[in-house]
């Protein structure tokens, strides 16, 4: 009878661990048909490169991305114009009001339940992997930041003091991309973005990735530490530590690099890196037909 009782119970068991990994597996097949991810630009008036953008997208289901824009002059676009958002804030370099463009941004892309992922783009900004890579690769359970150095924080983050610990705050590129946990979070505490990361220097770098440590969500993070090629979004220093020079470029600007033309064997060098994107890489580029035919399949 005992042994007849044992069987019975491991039969429950088993029917029931069955009956939970079936519903675990409806609910990831659901989640991934219905994902989104949103492309959020700011940007001063157009999108450099808007071709290669629009090129990039234009055999891929709309129903697996958003585009957010937001802009500090109004010049029409010439693909994404409908794009725009309507709340704007006005911006400066470096200052609190690039943080809540951002928000204003979230604001808009939340609105839209099936949104995961938020990526942030400038003008400059290049996609280096094609689109459902970018789509398959993202862990909803996390966001990506590429650290900066801790002893670039202080004394510029002082007034934070007086409401973050400083060992929760932190530096990190403001290209990342965020999920959606991280972005309610950043709307939700808007107002105390505005009075903690007060009169700080290049805030953009400080107030999202000190906020997640705040609430001690660093676990739910994926970084990199202040490298160029292989962070998420790549945006080329020369003191970053892995910085590649390739002679037969041609760079207007090296902090961060921009170009006049790329050449082929340092397109190569980006698309074969772990990075995602590009920042700061394209106005005009002698190199982007080459690049077009890499990443647009």
């Amino acid at each position: 009878m005992e042994k007849y009782i044992i069987y019975i119970i491991s039969i429950i068991i088993f029917l029931i661990l069955l009956l939970l990994l079936l519903i675990n597996k409806t609910i990831e097949l659901f989640y991934t048909n219905n994902k989104k991810i949103a492309l959020c630009f700011l940007i001063y008036e157009e999108i450099y490169n808007e071709d290669l953008w629009y090129e990039w997208l234009k055999n891929i289901d709309k129903t697996k991305y958003n585009i957010y824009i937001h802009y500090k002059n109004n010049k029409p676009l010439k693909y994404f114009e409908q794009y725009k958002i309507k709340e704007r804030v006005e911006t400066c370099w470096g200052c609190i009001g690039v943080v809540l463009a951002q928000n204003a941004i979230l604001r808009e892309a939340l609105k839209d339940k099936d949104n995961e992922h938020f990526i942030w783009l400038s003008d400059s900004c290049i996609p280096f992997k094609n689109f459902n890579y970018i789509y398959n690769y993202l862990d909803p359970t996390k966001s990506y930041f590429n650290m900066g150095f801790d002893n670039h924080i202080f004394p510029r983050a002082n007034n934070a003091l007086k409401y973050i610990e400083k060992n929760n705050i932190k530096k990190a590129a403001m290209p990342c991309i965020i999920n959606k946990k991280h972005a309610k979070l950043f709307i939700d505490n808007e107002d105390n973005m505005k009075l903690w990361f007060k009169d700080i220097d290049n805030v953009d770098e400080i107030a999202y990735i000190s906020l997640i440590y705040h609430y001690n969500l660093q676990n739910e993070l994926i970084t990199t530490q202040n490298i160029a090629a292989g962070a998420i979004i790549m945006s080329q220093w020369e003191d970053m530590p892995n910085y590649k020079n390739f002679p037969n470029s041609i760079k207007t600007k090296t902090t961060p690099c921009e170009y006049s033309y790329i050449s082929p064997e340092e397109i190569d060098y980006f698309i074969n890196s772990n990075s995602l994107f590009g920042r700061k890489f394209l106005k005009e580029c002698g190199g982007l037909d080459y690049l077009k035919t890499k990443i647009i399949e």
